[in-house]
């Protein structure tokens, strides 16, 4: 019986601070927030209002007993006694009743300060319902799903000095770690077993893809054109196109004097004048590369894509990569540039506090184009949402049971002084009505039993 009253006093807790938006108030409640609910709530007219109500009835209720008692054998007298007698009798138990839930009435020891006496069941309730139906795992990713979190991150950083303080707390954390002895060793092992392990070949393919998709790869094909162009046009190249002609013009002459006398007077083919030429040619010939239409140029975007098809399905392809990126990292000196990287970093921690090393303002700089870059990116806006909220729902999943403990270890600072004024402050208006309705319905009553019994033999 006693768990039953137990069980029906929580949910009613449950829906009262469901009803009033105080159950996640109450997980984080701390003195100060709890003075302010009693400012709140004692500055409000309705609950000062219905206890004085409740308070006039049951005296009206007396009053009137007292004044219609010596008259009770007259029809009016008995009706009126009968009326607040029984009033009177339902406004007490009612509060009594009210009052038990948190206090002693009447000093009463017995069955009172239920809240109180009970503080450990209405917290196990108020734990199990905020781990089993309100912040489950499940409504946790729901709620979660329903916001865009790349939204609220760069509205958070998009500020230069949210931006700033992020990236001071970096350099303090980078400061602090370029200390340990074995900085530079960790740091080496780290880089070659993450370029070891993360596949080189996917890697390419989803950013060729990802340049092909958006107009990249065709600027790259600019850029190359345009840098071979600038090549064959050098000076200094020149000179080494007249000895390839010359060569090619010795072997197709090969001692035959009509052919070079047909070549110098007749074409006037010098290996000057047809170096100049060629050169000539070739630049005109890479230029017209340029053209969006160009067969070369489409061939060679298709010969990209296609290579990085070969990259996603062809094992051949993704075993030589793989084999190139060993050689690469086998040749490749890391410990003299990692040496240098936390040298600088150790001398920016001695340095003056208002000087900023460049690495830092690079940093800066490339995290605020790369937030740039990112926020106008529908595509990569999506693909970073999606990384936040894997890895948010695994965080969920891991420390979700940490959240009942959380729960507890907030509930338990309160005492019982500051519970019962906090559950007064945000039921004390219902409750109060308890007291009202109480007098009412023990008043209807009253008279219904009086008229029933008045006239009986």
């Amino acid at each position: 019986m006693d768990d039953q009253i137990m069980s029906t006093v929580a949910l009613f807790l449950l829906q009262v601070f469901l009803r009033y938006n105080g159950i996640v108030k109450m997980f984080i409640i701390n003195r100060k927030e709890l003075e302010r609910e009693k400012t709140r709530s004692t500055g409000g007219r309705f609950e000062v209002s219905n206890r004085h109500k409740a308070t006039f009835l049951l005296f009206v209720a007396f009053v009137g007993f007292l004044g219609s008692y010596p008259f009770h054998e007259s029809f009016a007298g008995g009706l009126i006694a009968s009326t607040c007698s029984a009033a009177l009798i339902g406004g007490l138990a009612d509060w009594f009743a009210v009052t038990a839930l948190f206090r002693k009435p009447l000093g009463i020891p017995f069955r009172t300060e239920i809240i109180p006496r009970n503080r450990e069941r209405i917290f196990e309730a108020l734990i199990h319902m905020v781990e089993g139906e309100l912040l489950t795992k499940a409504n946790l990713k729901e709620q979660l799903n329903r916001f865009d979190l790349t939204e609220l991150l760069f509205r958070h950083l998009s500020d230069a000095q949210q931006a700033g303080d992020l990236t001071r707390f970096v350099s303090t954390k980078v400061t602090q770690w370029s200390e340990h002895p074995k900085a530079v060793e960790v740091m080496e092992d780290a880089m070659k077993i993450i370029f070891m392990e993360v596949p080189l070949a996917p890697v390419l393919a989803d950013h060729i893809e990802s340049a092909l998709d958006k107009g990249h790869a065709g600027r790259l094909v600019d850029l190359a054109v345009d840098e071979l162009k600038d090549l064959i046009g050098h000076p200094a190249v020149t000179p080494e196109v007249i000895r390839l002609i010359k060569e090619a013009k010795q072997n197709y002459e090969s001692g035959m004097k009509r052919r070079r006398f047909f070549n110098e007077s007749i074409l006037g083919m010098t290996p000057e004048t047809l170096a100049v030429r060629l050169q000539k040619d070739m630049e005109n010939f890479l230029a017209g590369i340029h053209d969006a239409d160009h067969p070369l140029r489409l061939r060679l975007l298709q010969r990209i894509q296609e290579w990085a098809e070969d990259l996603r399905r062809d094992p051949v392809r993704q075993q030589k990569v793989e084999e190139w990126k060993k050689r690469l990292i086998e040749r490749l000196h890391l410990r003299p540039m990692l040496e240098e990287v936390i040298q600088g970093v150790r001398s920016y921690k001695n340095s003056a506090a208002d000087e900023e090393p460049k690495w830092l303002k690079l940093l800066r700089s490339r995290f605020l184009k790369l937030l740039a870059e990112w926020k106008g990116d529908k595509e990569q806006r999506q693909g970073l949402d999606r990384i936040i909220k894997e890895f948010l729902f695994l965080w969920i999943d891991e420390k979700h049971g940490e959240l009942g403990k959380l729960v507890e270890e907030n509930l338990q600072r309160i005492s019982n002084d500051e519970l019962v004024e906090l559950i007064e402050s945000k039921a004390g208006n219902d409750l109060q009505m308890i007291r009202i309705n109480g007098s009412i319905v023990g008043g209807f009553v009253g008279l219904l039993i009086f008229l029933l019994t008045f006239w009986m033999p």
